[in-house]
């Protein structure tokens, strides 16, 4: 699937296009097989106000082009039951919303494989002109798709194919609207929210020859909420609920803006699978092939709150009305609002909740909100000599922290932290090694927090490198040692502690960077009386420190830690530490 390089920048767009004023989508369902009296009744009991119905061209005309309407018992006894269809339904006050599909083997070079389309698009839409003008002389229609799927290959043979696709369905649009002119076209519902598909359409040329675009979010093992989501490039993801904002995005940056989306399938599994048990899609044997009676309940009627927050998706058609025991593959067979024998799941009750609500009310769905940044070093327009000690805590009141990034000057990389984040909690590096690098002047430090959603937030802090000695030195750190005593054994000692500027960077309000070293002097006490200095050593300032020493002499002995300071840190030393050494 190739990704709409447009998408990306038009989320503001496409939310400026949305209606202003809120409605929800309008609650239908899906029934498998023949629109027969009782399985019409069915939907019209369940609260359904459309209903989708496959019509099988390969049934209407079998045999060869222009046998649509006919007199031919068998044929029109198929016409008489998609008649009588439409008028029960509109004595209801619901449409039918009829998807078009299977090419009998006279239209598609004799191939009995009904997926494979037609080799003349035009056979097709002069069908779709006769069946249109027929339906509007029976009743009203909600619209046609053109197809079922054609993005995948289980409904279109040998594979999807953008541009035959698209010109079907400008065949299929002109023969409808000739037939029916207020009819409503819809382009062949897709796989998941598949918005790389659509504009593969656009790019074909299919703009201008639909009303509407059609999606179908029942895809395989969906074990999902409605309102959990991931991202792929950025975008919200084709097989994630929530992904047909992605085909809005699509459908707004190719002007099509005031059209609407049609979810004509939705819906979740209730098999209540083991962990392993999908046996179909990328996620075969790695997740459920279905949720539990209650849960397909609970997202039922989330769905539809989500669906509410978007007036441009103006229907939404459960899958199914009933669970069926002819699919090969088990979690095809469990989709219903009832189940095989005719009882009623907790999921029938939801909808016709929704129903009698006129499709529900907006609530909420999703976590999308990014994380809250707290920077704690560098302090901004923090001036520095040699290194830069960098730390950032990040908090999520969703899904919680993903991912800590820290970058300079427009996104280079420093360093990813993603292993135990938790809220507030500092990652960082003390010191940054890379900032010894940098030029001599103005940089930026940025961080990036990315929550399990993929929401991102962005904080910068200015800062300046200067030359040494340039930066005048106006804070005084302490020395603090873990102990008042020296420790020796077999006459190794040993001085531990670190060097701390808490004090004076709470008094000053800021938060600077200790640098530089700390350096220790081992003296002993010699014949004279003096003290000379006899071993030594460096250890970075900004971390805590242990210097040890193996001591030869016997006598008398002191040692003092003395940092060496570096702008804006002063020089200071610790206290001496007197001991002997047996």
């Amino acid at each position: 699937m190739s990704l709409p390089k447009i998408l990306l920048p038009l989320v503001a767009l496409a939310a400026l296009a949305i209606p202003s004023a809120a409605q929800a989508a309008t609650p239908g369902v899906n029934i498998a097989g023949a629109p027969t009296p009782d399985r019409i009744t069915e939907a019209i009991q369940a609260g359904a106000k459309t209903v989708r119905i496959f019509a099988l061209w390969n049934a209407f005309e079998p045999d060869h082009r222009n046998e649509y309407p006919s007199n031919d018992v068998n044929l029109l006894n198929i016409s008489t039951t998609f008649d009588n269809a439409i008028k029960q339904l509109n004595a209801a006050g619901v449409k039918p919303l009829f998807v078009v599909t299977e090419a009998p083997a006279w239209s598609n070079g004799g191939s009995p494989d009904v997926a494979v389309p037609p080799t003349d698009p035009a056979d097709f839409g002069d069908f779709l002109r006769r069946f249109a003008a027929h339906n509007k002389g029976v009743g009203t229609v909600a619209g046609y798709e053109v197809w079922n799927e054609p993005d995948e290959n289980d409904f279109w043979h040998p594979g999807p194919d953008p541009v035959k696709y698209t010109a079907m369905l400008k065949a299929a649009y002109t023969g409808i609207k000739a037939g029916d002119p207020a009819a409503t076209v819809v382009a062949g519902p897709t796989t998941g929210n598949n918005y790389g598909w659509l504009d593969n359409l656009y790019t074909a040329g299919a703009g201008g020859s639909f009303d509407a675009v059609a999606v179908h979010t029942d895809t395989a093992c969906l074990d999902r909420a409605p309102d959990e989501f991931y991202r792929e490039n950025g975008v919200l993801a084709r097989f994630t609920f929530l992904g047909y904002r992605s085909v809005r995005d699509t459908m707004v940056a190719h002007g099509d803006g005031g059209k609407p989306i049609l979810m004509s399938e939705l819906g979740w599994s209730s098999t209540n699978g083991s962990p392993t048990s999908c046996t179909r899609g990328m996620w075969a044997g790695q997740k459920p092939s279905g949720v539990s009676e209650a849960n397909q309940s609970a997202f039922l009627s989330k769905a539809y709150s989500c669906l509410a927050n978007d007036p441009y998706v103006t229907e939404a058609d459960w899958f199914t009305m009933r669970d069926t025991t002819s699919e090969p593959v088990d979690e095809l067979n469990h989709y219903g609002l009832l189940r095989t024998d005719g009882s009623p799941k907790p999921a029938l009750s939801a909808f016709r909740a929704v129903a009698a609500a006129g499709g529900g009310s907006p609530g909420p769905c999703g976590d999308f909100d990014a994380p809250a940044i707290r920077v704690v070093k560098p302090i901004p327009g923090q001036q520095f000599v040699d290194k830069l000690d960098l730390s950032a805590a990040a908090s999520d009141g969703g899904v919680g922290i993903a991912r800590i990034t820290f970058s300079f000057d427009g996104g280079q990389a420093i360093r990813n932290f993603t292993d135990g984040l938790t809220d507030n909690a500092p990652v960082g590096l003390a010191p940054w090694q890379g900032s010894g690098k940098l030029a001599l002047g103005p940089h930026t430090i940025e961080v990036t927090a990315l929550d399990k959603n993929g929401n991102t937030s962005v904080q910068k802090v200015a800062v300046v490198k200067v030359k040494a000695g340039s930066l005048k030195s106006t804070l005084t750190p302490k020395v603090k040692l873990k102990s008042k005593k020296v420790v020796c054994k077999k006459r190794v000692c040993k001085i531990a502690g670190s060097i701390s500027g808490a004090a004076a960077a709470k008094a000053s309000g800021s938060v600077p960077s200790l640098g530089g070293k700390v350096a220790v002097e081992w003296q002993y006490r010699n014949k004279k009386g003096k003290w000379r200095k006899l071993v030594g050593g460096l250890k970075p300032a900004n971390k805590p420190f242990t210097f040890k020493a193996k001591l030869k002499l016997k006598g008398k002995w002191r040692v003092r830690v003395v940092y060496q300071g570096q702008a804006p840190w002063k020089k200071t030393t610790s206290k001496y530490l007197t001991f002997k050494v047996k």
